[in-house]
């Protein structure tokens, strides 16, 4: 591609020509002639002369912009492609789009909603924190969108922490929506938190952007990873606790950070790694085991894991 700029000398040679001076021996001429700024007559000895720059410039941006306007045709056809897209995907199990981080929990709250608002068919959700009081005009408007998605024929399933059935808000909450028709569980044992829609659409919390905030996370849309999310999701659902098993809880020797600190030491981890694992201070794993051994009237852990082997509390998780 010949370019436009001139140099120094360029621009000297030019004026010389132009001038109607003579041109050294030597003198390069290529780039001017080859721009039509200069054309050399071969007869009568044979000489350069100088053509009107102004007319030169509008025809090499007349050429210009010939070329702009080819690149955008091409440009619009090659784009006109992608239209095949959807005839690719469908006929493909693989095919599917990618994962979006959204950096904020205002973020993940709203495409959330807009994904569940336009639910058909199913949504798993697995929340493993630890419940906490909310607003109480938070949680009924979450009621109601519950109640409005379950009655648009969704079928919902929602595994929570342990502690759950022991919080009262939350056990009011589940009330309405088992009652509506969606299930529940509970699991005392590690899980990650995610949801998952129409099985299209799965929801995590975010393990790639080093300093983002602590409740934003992933929209993620590609099919494998969905499917396998699903089948995540399904090995802790059938390990968790139905909810009406534990709403009869009179009678029960343990409470539900008794029943999730047993079940990790019960898995083989230590106090510490049980600590770890369930998000508690050591202090706070050593002080529930005194206060079971208490209730228990026992005096050793070795005493506590032998109660829980055969408890009836066990089959709580």
């Amino acid at each position: 591609m010949l370019s436009k700029d001139l140099s120094a000398e360029d621009r000297e040679t030019y004026r010389m020509i132009a001038a109607g001076d003579g041109l050294p021996p030597g003198r390069p001429t290529d780039r001017l002639a080859a721009l039509g700024l200069i054309e050399y007559r071969p007869y009568d000895g044979g000489y350069w002369v100088a053509h009107n720059p102004a007319v030169v410039t509008r025809a090499l941006l007349t050429e210009a912009l010939a070329k702009v306007v080819t690149a955008a045709e091409e440009a619009r056809r090659t784009s006109a492609l992608g239209t095949l897209a959807p005839h690719f995907d469908v006929s493909r199990m693989w095919g599917g789009g990618p994962a979006e981080f959204l950096a904020t929990r205002s973020e993940m709250n709203a495409r959330i909603g807009d994904v569940t608002a336009a639910a058909s068919e199913s949504a798993c959700t697995a929340q493993p924190g630890e419940p906490t009081n909310r607003d109480p005009r938070i949680a009924a408007a979450g009621v109601e969108r519950m109640l409005t998605t379950l009655h648009s024929g969704v079928h919902t399933r929602t595994l929570y922490n342990s502690l759950a059935a022991g919080h009262a808000q939350t056990r009011g909450y589940v009330q309405q929506i088992t009652e509506a028709g969606a299930e529940a569980r509970t699991l005392g044992s590690p899980f990650p938190r995610m949801m998952i829609v129409d099985g299209k659409h799965l929801f995590v919390d975010n393990y790639v952007v080093e300093g983002a905030e602590a409740d934003s996370g992933w929209h993620i849309t590609d099919r494998g990873s969905v499917a396998w999310a699903q089948y995540v999701f399904d090995c802790f659902w059938d390990r968790g606790s139905r909810w009406a098993d534990l709403a009869q809880q009179e009678g029960l020797t343990t409470t539900g950070r008794q029943r999730q600190i047993l079940a990790e030491l019960e898995a083989g981890y230590s106090q510490q790694q049980a600590a770890t694992r369930l998000g508690y201070a050591p202090r706070t794993v050593a002080k529930e085991l005194v206060a079971l051994r208490e209730a228990l009237g026992v005096r050793s852990l070795y005493q506590v894991t032998m109660w829980w082997a055969t408890s009836p509390d066990r089959r709580l998780r």
